[in-house]
């Protein structure tokens, strides 16, 4: 193993140290330990993440629409909690990876073409 892939396995390993990580974990057990909302913040999330990823011209409106028909999540302290981790930490994810993709410097003009 080369010298950047030891600091890629020490930073993996690091991650569950993270009071972001640490924090998404423990409400998801809890929010387990509930099945009928896990179930009904799992279609949430599942459907937020089709939206997100999709070319909806109107994806505003429809997440929009989402977001009512999901209004009792916000309105649960433990579903609204869990939410709020999980971004918390899928952001503090994303900040590593566009840093590691900036400092990789490969060209991607071609993609603008």
């Amino acid at each position: 193993m080369n010298e950047v892939e030891l600091l890629m396995e020490e930073v993996v390993k690091r991650l569950p140290e993270t009071k972001e990580y640490n924090q998404y974990k423990n409400l998801l057990e809890r929010l387990k330990a509930q099945p009928d909302l896990y179930r009904r913040v799992g279609e949430f999330r599942r459907r937020s993440i089709v939206l997100q990823m999709s070319d909806n011209t109107r994806a505003v409106h429809a997440n929009n629409e989402l977001q009512k028909e999901f209004r009792d999540l916000q309105s649960n302290g433990l579903s609204s909690e869990f939410l709020a981790a999980e971004h918390q930490y899928c952001h503090m994810i994303r900040r590593l990876q566009e840093r590691f993709l900036e400092s990789a410097q490969i060209e991607t003009e071609f993609l603008e073409e």
